[in-house]
C-alpha cells in the first residue's frame, strides 16, 4: 500500500468513524425527544382523562341535582293541588250545610262583625233564597245596645256570604272573600294535617 492509499485509509477510516459517531448522537438524540414525547403525551393523556373524569362527575351532579328539582316541583305541585282541593271541598261543605245551620253560621259572622251605629247587610243572591225573610231583623235583636242592622234592599253583587255597609264603608264577608282573607293561614292548618 502507497502513502497515498494510506492517507485515503485513514481518511475513510476517521470520516467512517465521525459518521458513526453522528449517527450515534443522532440516535441517542431522537430515543430522548421520543422518550420526552412519550412523557408529555402521558402527561396529556392523564390530564385530559382527569379533566374528562371531572367534566362526567359534573355532568353527572347538574343531571341529578336538575332530577331532585324536578321531583322536589311535582311534590310541592302536587301538595298544592291537595291542599287546594282540601280548600275547595271545606268551602263546599259549608255552601251544603242545611239551612238552619248555615243561618246560624251567618248570624255568627254578622254578630262577630257588626260595628257601632245602624248599618245594612247585604246578602249573597244564592244565600238571598236560603235564610228566612226575617233573618236580617232576628239578628239585629241580638246586637248589643248602639249597633243595628237592617236589611238592604239589593242583594250583594256575591253568591255566599254578606256585605256589612256602614256610612262610608262597606265590609265584604262572602265566603270566597274569607277564604282568600284567610288564605295563608288555612293552608297551613290544611298542611298541618295532611302532611
Amino acid at each position: 500500500m502507497t502513502g497515498l492509499d494510506k492517507i485515503i485509509n485513514e481518511i475513510k477510516e476517521e470520516s467512517d468513524q465521525t459518521t458513526a459517531e453522528i449517527i450515534k448522537g443522532g440516535r441517542e438524540k431522537a430515543e430522548e425527544i421520543a422518550a420526552a414525547a412519550e412523557k408529555e403525551t402521558a402527561a396529556a393523556e392523564k390530564e385530559i382523562s382527569s379533566k374528562a373524569e371531572t367534566t362526567v362527575k359534573q355532568i353527572k351532579q347538574r343531571a341529578a341535582d336538575g332530577a331532585d328539582l324536578i321531583k322536589r316541583r311535582a311534590v310541592l305541585a302536587a301538595k298544592q293541588e291537595i291542599i287546594q282541593e282540601t280548600l275547595d271541598e271545606a268551602k263546599n261543605k259549608l255552601y251544603s250545610m242545611s239551612d238552619n245551620d248555615y243561618a246560624d253560621f251567618l248570624e255568627k259572622l254578622i254578630l262577630k262583625n257588626a260595628d257601632q251605629g245602624e248599618g245594612s247587610v247585604s246578602i249573597g243572591k244564592e244565600d238571598e233564597k236560603r235564610l228566612p225573610a226575617d233573618f236580617i231583623s232576628q239578628v239585629s235583636g241580638k246586637l248589643p245596645s248602639g249597633k243595628t242592622l237592617v236589611k238592604a234592599s239589593d242583594p250583594a253583587d256575591i253568591d255566599h256570604g254578606i256585605v256589612l255597609r256602614y256610612e262610608g264603608s262597606a265590609e265584604n264577608l262572602s265566603i270566597d272573600e274569607l277564604f282568600a282573607s284567610k288564605s295563608d293561614e288555612l293552608t297551613d292548618i290544611v298542611k298541618d294535617i295532611l302532611f
